[in-house]
């Protein structure tokens, strides 16, 4: 039977200690960086790749948030999960503009722990096998690696959220999407973050685009929701 491996970046000892302990009696296959720069090396040097990395925001050497932006433009694809303390809502904008799926606020429970992790690599696993090819908004979504093409001729890879939070976006175009429905999509019906982690990743996915010399594409309908438009 397969088990998920999991790199937790955390250097506190007896935090990590507790945190690898309850990953292992839940079923994953965990190993451990204590800074920054041994979690580079690790990711850099496991083959296949990790399912998902739980990272600390607070490491020496590298910080967490650099870790996550270097993993991700090395091509790192699987979820990103960033531990941040709590009371800390610019450390959670941070982390999911640098490229997390997800982010656990310490102190938390083992059971939350747990279930936040499996429902980010059960996202990413359910991410398409085969090549697809989705067009609309003067976008080109390759949905099989998450690249984006736009109509300047710029290409830009996406994270496998940023993805399908765009993926729904073009399906349902121009129809205005509703919030419960873009949240529905990306985190399930029982997984949803308590803050407002969905305004965010559209504001990275619009910054992305217009970076790219795209236009302004994702507009916002008032209380309505988000749609795509030409």
């Amino acid at each position: 039977m397969h088990r998920e491996r999991v790199l937790l970046v955390e250097d506190n000892r007896d935090l990590a200690a507790s945190i690898l302990e309850t990953l292992e009696e839940s079923g994953f296959d965990p190993d451990h960086a204590s800074d920054g720069a041994q979690a580079l090396r690790l990711v850099e040097s496991t083959s296949p790749p990790f399912d998902a990395v739980l990272l600390d925001v607070g490491l020496p050497r590298i910080s967490g948030f650099d870790v996550c932006t270097r993993l991700r433009n090395d091509g790192f694809r699987s979820p990103i999960l960033m531990l941040t303390a709590q009371g800390a809502p610019d450390q959670v904008v941070e982390g999911l503009d640098r490229g997390a799926d997800d982010y656990i606020v310490k102190p938390f429970e083992s059971r939350v722990l747990v279930a936040r992790v499996r429902a980010a690599i059960r996202r990413f696993l359910t991410v398409p096998n085969s090549a697809g090819v989705v067009q609309g908004a003067g976008l080109t979504l390759d949905t099989k690696h998450w690249r984006l093409l736009i109509s300047s001729g710029e290409t830009c890879t996406l994270t496998p959220l940023q993805g399908r939070l765009l993926h729904t976006l073009m399906r349902h175009a121009p129809r205005v999407v509703s919030r419960d429905e873009l949240e529905s999509a990306l985190w399930g019906d029982d997984d949803r973050p308590a803050s407002d982690a969905l305004r965010t990743h559209l504001y990275q996915l619009r910054r992305l685009i217009h970076n790219a010399g795209g236009h302004a594409v994702i507009q916002t309908r008032g209380k309505q929701g988000y749609c795509l438009e030409s």
